[in-house]
Parts: C-alpha cells; structure tokens; sequence
C-alpha cells in the first residue's frame, strides 16, 4: 500500500451536498476470490453510514491511502470532509527500514488534529500489521481524537501467521467491499485478543462485531 506521492502528509476532501435518495443497499455476496481479489459482505458498513449519516456534515479520518472510489463514496453519501492519513506507508517505510522501535511515535506524528475533532475514524486492518507498543500508542491517539458520539472502524485478524501482503479495502456498495493486495515487508500479525482489544481502545465501547469466514473480526467502536 505505497502512499501516492501527491499526498506526502495527508489529503483532504470535501464534498457538497448529500444525496438526497442513497442508492438502495446491494444484496450481500460470499467471499469471492479473484486472483489477488475479493469481495466480502459487510454486516457493519451499513451501521457505519446509518451513524454518520445522522451528523450534519461530518469530519472521517480514512488511515489507507488515497481510494477514489471510496473518496466519491463517502462524499457523496454523507457529504463529509474526508482527512487521508497513508498510516500503511509509515509502517512499510520502517518495515523495510529494519527494527521499527521508531514506529509508535512516527504513527502519532503523523496524525496533528487536536482531539475531539474527529467524527469517523476508518482503520482498515492496520492493527494487525503493528506491534504491541505501537498498537497501544496509536489507539490511544484515536480515542482521544473522536468527538462524543464517534465511531472507529477496524477489522482485527484472529489467526497469527507471517504477512506478507497489504490489502486494499474499497467500498462497492452500503454492504460490499472488494479486497485488493499488495505486496508487504514480511512482518508478524500481531493477533490481539477481544479482551485487550476493548482495554486497548479504553474510552471507546464495542458496538458491532461480526466474525467473517476470513476469521477476521469486524468491529465498530463508539465514543460515549
């Protein structure tokens, strides 16, 4: 998941006015492989949308790179302003680097919003690629970066096992996500157990959890 150059810190966009008629939701799919591709069933984006539909021009932090579908996605359904921070690139920079005991600080400087400024905060599956220390700094970062009522989205793998490969999340539909890869600095997933996941992101209360055929658990946190 290689940051595009365009986009050295991090890429804001606005959106006007919000459909007024959402396109009806697809049906949902099984997993489908495709080569490098999938696309999954999404039980918990259509909470995600329900949430962040109900505030008034809301403010979503996406921690992947730049997808344009999923820039015109969330604009055009939520009419958001939507802040890009390739959290992805700072881990593959330092896993190609060597030992990456410089990561938990490279992660949170990267992020300068004040707190509470944050309406939705998009996580992908970041964690699994990141180490305990570096784990915990950024969540807590996170937390105290959402305003009272806001969300946090993340999937968290349930298997331990050496990654090898970025995967690319890109919004088909209310319910759909196709799944893209990309090649990765070899790294440990760092499997975290539900019960250090919800001490990990203390603040934040668990919302939606679906476990997929992947094994990976979709969730969604709330900031009381």
């Amino acid at each position: 998941m290689a940051s595009s150059g365009r986009f050295p810190l991090a890429a804001l966009f606005k959106w006007g006015g919000r459909k007024e008629d959402p396109p009806s939701s697809t049906s949902s799919v099984p997993v489908s492989e495709a080569g490098a591709e999938a696309i999954v069933a999404s039980k918990v984006l259509p909470r995600v949308l329900k949430i962040l539909g109900q505030v008034e021009a809301p403010v979503l932090m996406d921690l992947g790179p730049v997808v344009g579908p999923n820039i015109a996605f969330f604009g055009e359904e939520l009419s958001c302003k939507i802040f890009v921070e390739d959290l992805f690139a700072v881990v593959e920079a330092h896993g190609a680097a060597g030992p990456r005991v410089l990561l938990p600080g490279a992660l949170t400087s990267r992020i300068s919003h004040p707190p509470e400024s944050i309406d939705g905060i998009l996580c992908w599956d970041l964690f699994d690629y990141l180490d305990k220390p570096s784990a915990q700094v950024l969540a807590a970062r996170l937390a105290a970066l959402l305003k009272s009522g806001g969300l946090l989205y993340g999937f968290f793998g349930s298997k331990p096992g050496q990654l090898t490969q970025y995967t690319r999340y890109t919004v088909e539909g209310s319910d759909r996500l196709r799944l893209r890869t990309a090649p990765a600095t070899p790294t440990p997933r760092h499997t975290i157990v539900n019960r250090d996941i919800i001490r990990m992101f203390e603040g934040l209360v668990v919302s939606e959890y679906v476990l997929l055929k992947s094994n990976a658990r979709e969730t969604l946190f709330r900031k009381p």
